[in-house]
């Protein structure tokens, strides 16, 4: 094969320019490839100086640093040369045929699954060749990397004996990796063992949690560290831990022995705090919830949490000093951060139109470490006013405690009304990344200036009225991200009442449910975090009037139709209307919803769905035959901040007055 030569003769400069004419001369022969610029960006990665005089070290390196550049762009036969002559130095450079990644296929154990551990060796070599997309260059030291972060994998499941070994086979212009797996025996802890006095039965059950599970590198570690945590949460602060491991490599048994000095029992001491200007002492106090008593280092830690959840303080440190006494004074410094924000966003929506919403919120109200907050907002419809004042840390529990105030403006497909009122509430969330808890609230407002579309408004229910409302939901969130779902599932249920003991004037009784599952295709990996899925929702309401209520009001009725239900109609469009066509909603509804999500590229997924409703004016009138059927195609865009999407329902089943299907577009997760 003929080769083709490159001269490129100039200055060195890997620093300032300025300096151009007191560097030394070089030139590259033989690149065919890269251009003389290029060369020079890989040179510039590396502290090399070549300024003059250029020693032979210096030129070495230089040369040693492009052969890496060019096996990095996958020519693992690239050779590179040198040659000084006075000031001028002479690359020469045979970068050879250029290669890329082939089939890759495992040999031996699948503790692991095949595809699972293609995953972890392709995610490295395109991390490590900077390869998003499209197909990959063959890198030595990427595959064999990856073939050691498999061998990490399999530690981790208890096979510490485990090697990996990853062979390439080329063919014309690909490489095949083979990859040789032995996993070996997988460990187990057989033992886990306390020795020392004065030790707590909790102690023994953190140590005896461990027995019998897998061995990970570090679970002696971790054991030390949940002993110790129980040993300072029962007062002993300066106990100390060690651990000592043994293996059996015969039947894979590991034996952690754990010396325990426990130490004095100390009490709590004196707590001060520093560093508050805005905010108050006794707030900061009450926040940490410290009470007197043995020691708790737990109960320290969850106070200071607390303390940074806030999202008054920039910085909290804390300083736990033992005394003669055998009690522990705990000081507390605090840096005040930004606790007022302002936000504004503006946007289209499918109902509302242009919109406008703006937001300001305070974490620290009135130096409280409580949270107050305005919302306002105004669109081509609508437009409102809220306000509301929590306190995250009532009555010293993990309870939530709001107060709130809305006014509000409302044009919806069926009515438009004015609404005005307030309400407390109480909740309490498993922890703050997720939604599992409980809530109780009371609402009472006011509706007036109401207009029903509907032409025989309803006869016999309140257009105008007054409503008070006690609701008690309870919800069980095991999904796996709050934005971005694809595995775990959601379950929802909420019991409303609405009395005229309650400060209203209509009474009813409302239940409604949720069940929502996300099954994941694929197993999701770090080095796979999109994979395909399935989301199965269903949701399920019906509410009753009495106490000489006859008909319930519009505004509280039931909907179906728009981006979060039945795909193929419009907002609120499915379901009950007069003989106008108007919407008048429903008293009992049933709804189903089936969805695959498929990535294509990166972050975007393709979606097939298929959306089943029901909605009855009243439970007695419930009837299989309007159900409705709808089915569509849609697209995802995951974001950090949640998903965008647009889809297209088209229905299966139409009566009259039904559209041939609607276009649908929003923001977050669908069910």
């Amino acid at each position: 094969m003929k080769k083709l030569f490159l001269v490129a003769t100039g200055i060195i400069l890997l620093a300032d320019p300025a300096r151009a004419q007191n560097a030394g001369d070089f030139s590259f022969e033989g690149g065919t490839v890269f251009t003389r610029a290029e060369l020079v960006r890989a040179l510039r990665r590396y502290d090399l100086s070549l300024d003059p005089p250029i020693e032979a070290t210096t030129a070495d390196d230089a040369a040693y640093f492009l052969r890496e550049f060019l096996f990095g762009q996958g020519f693992p036969e690239a050779e590179v040369g040198y040659a000084i002559t006075g000031r001028q130095v002479v690359f020469t450079i045979t970068e050879g045929p250029r290669f890329e990644l082939g089939q890759v296929d495992f040999l031996g154990s699948e503790v692991v699954t095949r595809e699972r551990m293609r995953d972890i060796l392709i995610a490295q070599v395109r991390q490590q060749t900077r390869s998003p997309i499209g197909r990959l260059r063959y890198v030595e030291s990427a595959v064999q990397d990856g073939a050691e972060r498999i061998r990490l994998a399999l530690v981790q499941e208890g096979f510490l004996d485990a090697q990996v070994t990853a062979t390439p086979a080329f063919e014309g212009m690909l490489v095949n990796i083979s990859s040789a797996v032995e996993s070996g025996r997988q460990y187990h802890i057989r033992e886990v063992i306390l020795q020392g006095g004065g030790i707590p039965p909790d102690a023994e059950a953190a140590a005896a949690a461990f027995r019998e599970k897998i061995y990970r590198p570090g679970d002696e570690y971790l054991a030390r560290s949940r002993v110790q945590d129980v040993l300072r949460k029962e007062g002993f602060f300066e106990a100390r831990v060690e651990e000592q491991t043994t293996f059996q490599g015969e039947d894979g048994s590991v034996r952690i022995v754990l010396n325990i000095q426990p130490g004095a029992r100390y009490s709590l001491g004196k707590i001060t705090v520093d560093g508050n200007r805005q905010t108050l002492a006794l707030a900061i106090m009450r926040r940490l919830g410290l009470r007197p008593g043995v020691y708790n280092s737990s109960a320290v830690d969850a106070g200071v949490r607390r303390l940074w959840f806030s999202g008054a303080f920039s910085d909290v440190n804390i300083k736990e000093v033992p005394t003669k006494n055998e009690t522990v004074d705990v000081q507390i410094e605090v840096k005040e951060g930004q606790a007022k924000q302002v936000s504004a966003t503006v946007g289209y929506g499918e109902w509302n139109r242009a919109f406008a919403e703006g937001a300001y919120t305070d974490r620290n109200f009135l130096g409280t470490l409580n949270r107050f907050s305005l919302k306002a907002y105004v669109s081509q419809r609508s437009h409102g006013l809220g306000a509301s004042l929590s306190d995250p840390w009532f009555l010293q529990t993990e309870i939530i405690a709001t107060v709130s105030a809305l006014y509000t403006r409302l044009e919806q497909p069926a009515y438009s009304a004015t609404q005005y009122g307030g309400g407390v509430s109480m909740e309490r969330r498993d922890n703050p990344g997720n939604q599992t808890g409980w809530r109780l609230g009371y609402q009472w407002k006011v509706v007036t200036d109401s207009t029903v579309d509907a032409d025989d408004e309803l006869d016999g229910a309140a257009l105008n009225y007054t409503l008070g409302e006690l609701s008690y939901q309870q919800t069980l969130d095991r999904r796996n991200d709050l934005l971005t779902p694809m595995k775990g599932y959601y379950l929802t249920a909420k019991a409303d009442i609405a009395s005229q003991f309650l400060l209203g004037e209509i009474s009813y009784g409302r239940l409604s449910g949720q069940a929502t599952w996300y099954l994941p295709l694929r197993p999701i990996i770090p080095e796979r975090p999109f994979v395909p899925f399935v989301v199965l929702n269903s949701r399920a309401g019906l509410m009753l009037p009495f106490a000489g209520t006859e008909e319930i009001p519009i505004q509280e009725r039931f909907f179906l139709g728009g981006p979060d239900t039945v795909r193929s109609f419009q907002l609120d469009g499915l379901g009950p209307k007069d003989a106008d066509g108007y919407l008048e909603g429903g008293l009992a509804y049933l709804l189903g919803n089936a969805e695959i999500q498929w990535p294509v590229w990166k972050a975007f997924y393709l979606a097939a769905f298929v959306d089943v409703g029901n909605l009855s004016p009243t439970v007695e009138d419930f009837n299989w035959d309007e159900t409705r059927i709808g089915v569509g195609l849609g697209g995802r865009v995951y974001t950090p901040l949640g998903a965008i999407r647009v889809d297209y329902g088209h229905n299966l089943i139409r009566k009259d007055g039904d559209p041939a299907g609607a276009w649908q577009f929003g923001f977050g997760f669908t069910f």
